[in-house]
């Protein structure tokens, strides 16, 4: 059988440094959670699930990422308490309109990056899942661009798989699979 998960969450760690922080759990239990769904897309033919992605040598992992074909889906998971959340254009969040001190920005950035970098016809994407901390009313950020979607946990799998769809069969690893089995080996 063929492994189609690639690194480790052990790199998820709370810290100041992480644009997008859970409240009311640590950002390993929360990554945790969203792994537990997204088992099941790393399931299906031709998905790649990376797990600790480290895109950027200053910024913290992303947890995951899944590549089928020529898209590729950056995922990073917070949990949050009730509220109205929305972003600004440069992607601070937040929350009943006060800034909560967390930025999409980093995240946006390796969109961005990975964009750069892929042949033409291939697409990055990210979702950041908002898991509850909390019962109560939870209203998320639209949409920024193609770029990043904001999805609750229990619309995670759909969300993401959407954005899986409609590749093309591709006969190698893409740019993108290849930097990130390297973004998830163990550090030395």
């Amino acid at each position: 059988m063929i492994d189609h998960h690639h690194g480790t969450l052990d790199r998820i760690v709370d810290t100041e440094r992480r644009s997008l922080r859970p409240i009311g759990a640590t950002a390993y239990e929360v990554a945790a959670r969203t792994g537990d769904q997204l088992t099941a897309l790393a399931r299906l033919p031709g998905v790649l699930l990376y797990r600790g992605v480290r895109l950027a040598g200053h910024a913290p992992p992303i947890p995951y990422a899944l590549s089928a074909g020529t898209r590729l889906v950056l995922v990073d998971t917070v949990a949050w308490p009730p509220g109205s959340y929305a972003t600004t254009p440069g992607g601070a969040v937040l929350c009943d309109t006060t800034y909560i001190g967390q930025s999409a920005h980093l995240l946006l950035g390796a969109v961005r990056r990975l964009r750069r970098l892929q042949p033409r016809g291939h697409r990055v994407t990210a979702v950041v899942v908002v898991h509850p901390s909390i019962a109560g009313t939870l209203t998320l950020p639209g949409a920024t661009g193609t770029e990043l979607t904001w999805t609750h946990a229990a619309c995670a799998v759909p969300t993401i798989a959407h954005r899986l769809r409609r590749h093309r069969a591709s006969p190698g690893p893409s740019r993108a699979q290849t930097a990130l089995t390297v973004a998830t080996a163990p550090l030395s």
